[in-house]
């Protein structure tokens, strides 16, 4: 109770607030929504902020053919998917089911349901995509699934998804809770796994990803390893149209694990890279993803 009244101080107020005016426009019909999200986005673009060089210093890194002007407008784009993809949490969190259900369209779903049938867990690889909350809970009200999750550092934020999240039919496992991922995958069920995560050098292996090597989570190897799970790689998008979602589970990984880790890496970042290349102005290019370099080798941030 304390933690709880704790997170009435007026330092908070404009987060509630916030919250408020996310809620009221979550009321409104779904086109409105996107066209909110995408205004909230180019406003966010106007000024200069730390996630703007990241992106930026991204986008130049993973796409260097594009001249400066299309890395710019790729930024553009990509920073209206922010202000959408806040948009559509608040979708995910407070709207009923009735209204979510039309508007994804769920193909594939016959391969993670046959590793299931062989008493397998499965691993749902995917990359980080702004409507990633969106999508759980779509995929969610059809198919079963516990989803991987860092908890947020800060209490207040840490508070409101641990709040949200539980008011729809889906499990979370924190990603430093190991034993309880094993247990997970060895009783059969699948796990939804973001892969795209800068884990330091201790457990990862330098692998190209956009053609820079990048510190690769060997999880993945481990994980397959240990408990005989399967992997498919899991696509999904906010359609061009914006006018819906599309998922895409993909054929299992034969032949994976491989005796090498850094093999691993290597074909796991191209299904990542493939799935991003596809709406490159979805990706979460935010996110420090080449921090951690090899020995010797300059820092991009």
């Amino acid at each position: 109770m304390k933690k709880n009244r704790s997170l009435k101080h007026p330092i908070y107020w404009p987060v509630w607030l916030g919250m408020g005016i996310l809620w009221a426009v979550t009321r409104l019909p779904f086109s409105w929504q996107i066209k909110f999200g995408q205004g909230l986005g180019q406003l966010l673009y106007l000024f200069p902020s730390k996630l703007k060089r990241v992106t930026e210093i991204n986008i130049k890194l993973c796409f260097p053919k594009l001249t400066a002007k299309e890395q710019r407008r790729l930024m553009k784009k990509n920073f209206s998917s922010i202000g959408i993809g806040l948009i559509e949490t608040a979708m995910a969190w407070w709207l009923p089911d009735k209204r979510l259900l039309k508007l994804v369209e769920i193909r594939g779903l016959n391969y993670p349901l046959q590793a299931v049938t062989k008493n397998k867990g499965v691993i749902l690889l995917s990359p980080h995509f702004f409507c990633l909350e969106i999508i759980g809970r779509l995929v969610s009200m059809q198919y079963t699934f516990t989803a991987m999750y860092r908890p947020h550092k800060k209490s207040l934020i840490a508070f409101i998804h641990e709040r949200f999240r539980a008011r729809y039919n889906l499990s979370y496992i924190p990603r430093h809770k190991m034993r309880t991922v094993i247990d997970t995958l060895s009783k059969g069920q699948p796990l939804w796994y973001a892969y795209d995560i800068d884990g330091g050098v201790k457990r990862s292996v330098f692998a190209p990803f956009f053609g820079i090597p990048t510190a690769s989570l060997t999880a993945v190897s481990r994980l397959t390893q240990l408990t005989g799970a399967t992997v498919v790689p899991v696509q999904y998008y906010r359609r061009e149209d914006n006018k819906g979602y599309q998922v895409n589970f993909l054929p299992t990984l034969e032949n994976f694990p491989s005796e090498d880790w850094q093999t691993d890496a290597t074909r796991l970042n191209a299904v990542l890279e493939e799935a991003i290349r596809n709406h490159p102005e979805q990706y979460i290019w935010q996110y420090k993803r080449f921090k951690t370099r090899p020995a010797g080798e300059k820092r991009f941030y």
